[in-house]
């Protein structure tokens, strides 16, 4: 942000009542990505299903250990008649049997639609159609913020969620269904980008990378685990997570929009209004904005310096060829292997209601743990700490498993799985400040925007991930230990940025420059580094 309007919101309060309120408002907004997301966890998993075979005497039967077959009792006759019943098993032709009856106490979108055998493929598929649906929704409405506002986007995207998610519960195909979860799945892309764009804009520098940090979003996984314990139906759960944000909507009148954006659109005098409806509620006197005029026009003059560059220019010198491709695989695997970890959990021993619930109480104070880490550690060390963590927590599922010790220490297991998750989840915020910090202002949302995109890629094979663990339990943890160990030793091919100031300008293209830069030191070849470290934190 330009200095002038870093003073006025030093004079309105850097992170005041005011401030907390809109925050935490929009914070709440975490619980609805948190569980468009995660909700195939429960509406998705297979469940275990019994076909019959034939009228039999019980007590000429004897089951062997390892036989599939099942015996039911007869209701009308328990005396030497039975059902038997093969489990979870398919025809010869890996069709599905006649007289198919599932066991468990909940229904799923496989159950309804007998996504099971040869259709197995098709839940986690559909997944992946949400998460394209995340990856559009971050570019369409991310340019919406940019266009129309911080305010009625967000809004107006909460609103279709809600509309979308309440059709959806009363899908009669599974076509049907995977549109409405592509389109539930453009509604959290676009929150996911408005959630963070938005609330930053009111607060001090030093504040910006604790907002970045703390999240609703674990929270809002443990609520969905107890949504889905209570709401054994999939359409009722479903209901439930797209009309529980409607309250959202009334807080219209208490949310302002981005001063910085309305600035920035020459609407100076709705700018000045909500910086003094902010500083009011600081208890703050009204703010002097004699500055701001010329606070816009320095960021006119950064908008058009801007326009000149493109993803192209990411590539400009080998250094930067070098932090691009690093940081692209970064964001794949962290995508990859944290929305892989969350959606196996289905696939984990145990109760699944406890073990979504645990997952989301692993992974905050972890995260958290980030801010500590990347100030007196340093971003590179953390990353590669935290990522090395990820990968070895799946790999040490898959020892278990390989030792076939998975059934006996299952809940051993279970924890190292939601320990990956949850450190991949810290490494992601080391991340996403590297990219903000590596790259010069002028190529700086490229290059976020590039990266995330590499990252929604990532987000759309994860249940593809999954699915591996249906031909073979230890394959997905093979995926993501790979990833994650391969790319905390990529990590460290970066360039630390810990108290360093950040770049402005991109090196001159030309030969002579592209010799020049393929070490570290030449970074600041034709940049000029202007900001302090806290300008760094607050880019985040």
């Amino acid at each position: 942000m330009g200095g002038e309007f870093e003073h006025i919101i030093d004079q309105i309060g850097a992170f005041g009542r005011g401030q907390l309120g809109i925050f935490m408002i929009l914070t709440v907004a975490d619980f609805i990505t948190a569980w468009i997301m995660m909700i195939p966890i429960f509406i998705g998993s297979t469940g275990t299903w019994l076909c019959p075979i034939a009228s039999t005497n019980f007590s000429n039967y004897s089951e062997p250990e390892t036989s599939p077959v099942t015996f039911i009792m007869s209701a009308a006759n328990t005396t030497n008649n039975s059902s038997v019943f093969t489990r979870d098993t398919c025809t010869a032709d890996n069709d599905i049997c006649p007289g198919i009856t599932y066991t468990q106490t909940y229904t799923t979108v496989v159950t309804e639609w007998n996504l099971i055998c040869s259709l197995d493929y098709l839940s986690d598929l559909i997944t992946s159609v949400q998460m394209a649906g995340v990856m559009v929704g971050a570019l369409i409405i991310g340019q919406l913020g940019d266009t129309f506002g911080r305010k009625k986007p967000w809004f107006a995207v909460l609103a279709l969620n809600s509309v979308v998610g309440f059709a959806n519960a009363f899908s009669v195909s599974w076509y049907m269904y995977a549109i409405f979860r592509f389109f539930n799945g453009v509604c959290a892309g676009g929150l996911l980008v408005l959630n963070f764009m938005w609330p930053i804009e009111f607060v001090g520098a030093a504040w910006r990378p604790l907002c970045g940090a703390l999240s609703f979003w674990s929270f809002g996984v443990m609520a969905l685990s107890l949504l889905a314990y209570f709401l054994r139906s999939w359409r009722h759960l479903v209901i439930a997570t797209s009309l529980l944000p409607l309250p959202l909507l009334l807080t219209w009148w208490y949310l302002p929009e981005s001063p910085r954006w309305l600035a920035l659109q020459g609407r100076m005098e709705e700018a000045e209004e909500v910086l003094c409806l902010v500083a009011k509620r600081n208890g703050k006197p009204p703010p002097d904005v004699s500055g701001l005029k010329r606070f816009v026009e320095e960021e006119n003059v950064k908008k058009e310096g801007l326009q000149k560059y493109s993803y192209w220019d990411l590539f400009r010198t080998p250094m930067y060829i070098k932090y691009t491709l690093v940081l692209m695989y970064s964001w794949f695997s962290a995508a990859a292997v944290y929305y892989g970890l969350s959606l196996n959990v289905k696939n984990l021993p145990g109760d699944r209601y406890i073990n979504n619930f645990l997952q989301g109480v692993f992974e905050f104070p972890i995260v958290l743990s980030t801010i500590p880490c990347n100030k007196v550690g340093g971003r590179k060390k953390t990353l590669f700490g935290f990522t090395m963590l990820a990968g070895l927590c799946c790999l040490s599922v898959l020892a278990i498993d390989v030792a076939g010790k998975l059934e006996e220490l299952s809940l051993l297991a279970t924890v190292f799985s939601m320990l990956g998750k949850a450190f991949m989840s810290a490494a992601w915020v080391s991340i996403s400040l590297l990219t903000g910090e590596l790259f010069p202002t002028v190529v700086r949302n490229i290059a976020g925007g590039a990266t995330s995109v590499v990252g929604r890629i990532g987000a759309i094979v994860a249940p593809q991930f999954v699915y591996l663990g249906k031909l073979s339990k230890p394959l997905p943890f093979i995926a993501f230990g790979s990833l994650a160990i391969s790319a905390a030793f990529l990590g460290l091919l970066l360039t630390e940025t810990k108290n360093k100031p950040l770049p402005d300008n991109l090196p001159p293209w030309d030969k002579k420059t592209y010799r020049l830069c393929f070490k570290d030191s030449c970074q600041e070849n034709g940049a000029i580094a202007v900001q302090s470290q806290e300008t760094v934190a607050s880019s985040v």
